[in-house]
C-alpha cells in the first residue's frame, strides 16, 4: 500500500501540472523556436554566406587595382691596383595599375552562377524555414499525445486500484475466488508500469522540444476533443503529386544545383578562350645617387592571353565538371522521386486518417458502453473481475490511439502542403485556431 500512495500522490501532482497546461500555445513555441533553435540560426547564416556568391562572382568583372612599392640598397665593392673603390647606391619605385576585363567569358559565367548560388541560398533557407515549422508541430503534437496518453493509463491505474480493492473486500465475504484477486492484482501492477513508462516519454517530449525552443515547455495548449480534421483541399491525388513533382523545394533546390553544375562546364570550357585586359598603369622610380633623381611614366594598353597547354589540367576540370553535372541530374530525378512519394505518403495520411479518428471515435463509445455493462454485470454477479478489467483496459487503449490518430492526421496535413512547398506560418495560424482556450 505504501507504493500504491506514492504512485497516487504522483499521480495527483502531475494531474495538477497538466490541468495548468493551458499557457503557451503553438503559434507562440514556433515564434520561441525562431529565436533559439541552432539548425534555424545556422541555416540564416548559410543564407548570409550565400548571398555573397552574387558578389564574389559580379568582382570578377569590375576592375582590379593593385598598388606596388619597392626599395632596394645596393653596395658593390671594385677591386683596383691601388686598393677596393666602394659604391652605395639606394633605388626606390612606386607603381599603381588597374587591370579591367574586357574579355573574359568565364567571368562572366562566374557572374551568372553567382546568382544562382544566391537564389539557391534562398530556397535552402526556406527548406530550414519549412523543417524548423514540421519538428516544431511534431514535438508540440507529441507532447500532447504523450499528455493524453498518460491521462489515459492514469485513469486505468485509478480504475484497476479500485477494481482491486473491491476484488479483495468480495473474496474477504466469499463472493469471488483468490484467482480474480490475483488477476485484479497483474492488472494493477501492469497500468503502473505503463504509468512510468508514459511519465518518462513525457519527459522525453518535452526535452525534444527544449533542444528546439531552448525554454522548457512546461504548459501547452492541447486541443477540443471534437476537433474537426479536414480533407485535403484539392482531394484529387494527381493534383498533389504533380505539385510535390514541380514545386518541392527540395526539387527546386536540384534544378538550381544542375544548373550550376551545367555552369561549371561552361567555366572550364571558357579557360581554353583567350581574354583580353585594359591595363592602365602609373609607375614613379628614385635613384638619389644618379644623375636623374626620378623618373615618372604612364601606360595604357590592352593585353592579350592565349592558354596553349597546361598539361591537360583544363582538359581534366572540363571531363570532372561535365561527371558533377551528369551526377546532379540523376540527383534531380531522385528528388523528384522522392517528393511525389513524400506527397503519396501524406495524402494517404490524411485521408486514412480522418478514417481511422471515425472509427476509433465510435469505438471509443462503444467502450465506454461495453465498461459499463460489465461494471453492472460484475456487480449482480454475472459477471467476474477479469471482464472488467479487460474493458478497462481496452477502452485505456482506444483512448490512447484515437489520441495518436488526431494528432498524427493534423501533422500529415502540414507534410502534404511541405511536400510542395506550399507550407508557411499561415498553416501555424490555422492549426493555433483549434486549440482549446
Amino acid at each position: 500500500m505504501k507504493t500504491e500512495n506514492i504512485v497516487l500522490g504522483a499521480t495527483m501532482l502531475l494531474g495538477a501540472v497538466v490541468a495548468q497546461a493551458n499557457d503557451l500555445d503553438l503559434l507562440q513555441t514556433y515564434r520561441q523556436a525562431l529565436l533559439h533553435d541552432a539548425h534555424y540560426s545556422a541555416a540564416k547564416a548559410q543564407l548570409h554566406a550565400g548571398y555573397e556568391h552574387s558578389s564574389q562572382g559580379r568582382a570578377g568583372l569590375l576592375p582590379h587595382v593593385s598598388l606596388d612599392a619597392q626599395t632596394h640598397w645596393m653596395e658593390t665593392d671594385h677591386q683596383v691596383p691601388n686598393g677596393n673603390i666602394q659604391h652605395k647606391r639606394q633605388n626606390r619605385s612606386y607603381g599603381i595599375q588597374l587591370i579591367q576585363p574586357v574579355f573574359r567569358w568565364q567571368n562572366w559565367v562566374q557572374f551568372q552562377q553567382g546568382e544562382l548560388q544566391r537564389v539557391q541560398a534562398q530556397i535552402q533557407f526556406e527548406r530550414a524555414e519549412q523543417d524548423l515549422l514540421l519538428r516544431v508541430v511534431q514535438a508540440y503534437f507529441t507532447i500532447l499525445v504523450a499528455t493524453d496518453v498518460l491521462e489515459a493509463v492514469r485513469d486505468l491505474r485509478t480504475a484497476d486500484a479500485e477494481q482491486l480493492a473491491s476484488a479483495k473486500k468480495m473474496f474477504e465475504i466469499g463472493n469471488v475466488s483468490i484467482i480474480d484477486v490475483h488477476e485484479a492484482q497483474a492488472s494493477f501492477d501492469r497500468s503502473m508500469a505503463q504509468f512510468i513508462k508514459a511519465r518518462s516519454d513525457l519527459d522525453l517530449a518535452q526535452f525534444t522540444l527544449v533542444r528546439i525552443t531552448g525554454q522548457n515547455p512546461s504548459a501547452l495548449k492541447g486541443f477540443h476533443d471534437s476537433v474537426a480534421l479536414s480533407p485535403p483541399q484539392p482531394f484529387e491525388l494527381a493534383t498533389w503529386v504533380a505539385a510535390a513533382r514541380r514545386d518541392n523545394l527540395g526539387v527546386q533546390t536540384q534544378e538550381l544545383l544542375l544548373d550550376i553544375a551545367g555552369s561549371e562546364v561552361h567555366i572550364r570550357k571558357a579557360e581554353h578562350l583567350p581574354t583580353v585586359d585594359l591595363v592602365i598603369g602609373q609607375n614613379m622610380q628614385q635613384n638619389p645617387n644618379a644623375n636623374i633623381n626620378r623618373t615618372d611614366s604612364s601606360s595604357i594598353g590592352l593585353r592579350l592571353n592565349i592558354p596553349l597547354y597546361s598539361g591537360g589540367k583544363i582538359s581534366s576540370a572540363t571531363r570532372q565538371a561535365m561527371a558533377m553535372q551528369e551526377k546532379t541530374e540523376f540527383e534531380l530525378e531522385d528528388a523528384r522521386r522522392a517528393a511525389v512519394l513524400a506527397a503519396r505518403q501524406a495524402w494517404s495520411s490524411v485521408v486514412d486518417g480522418m478514417a481511422q479518428v471515425t472509427a476509433l471515435e465510435a469505438a471509443k463509445s462503444s467502450a465506454h458502453l461495453a465498461l459499463a455493462s460489465n461494471t453492472i454485470g460484475y456487480k449482480v454477479g454475472m459477471r467476474v473481475g477479469i471482464d472488467v478489467l479487460e474493458a478497462q483496459g481496452k477502452l485505456s487503449d482506444i483512448v490512447q490511439q484515437l489520441s495518436r490518430a488526431r494528432y498524427d492526421t493534423l501533422l500529415a496535413q502540414l507534410q502534404l502542403k511541405a511536400a510542395v512547398g506550399a507550407l508557411s506560418e499561415a498553416d501555424i495560424i490555422e492549426v493555433n485556431a483549434l486549440l482549446s482556450g
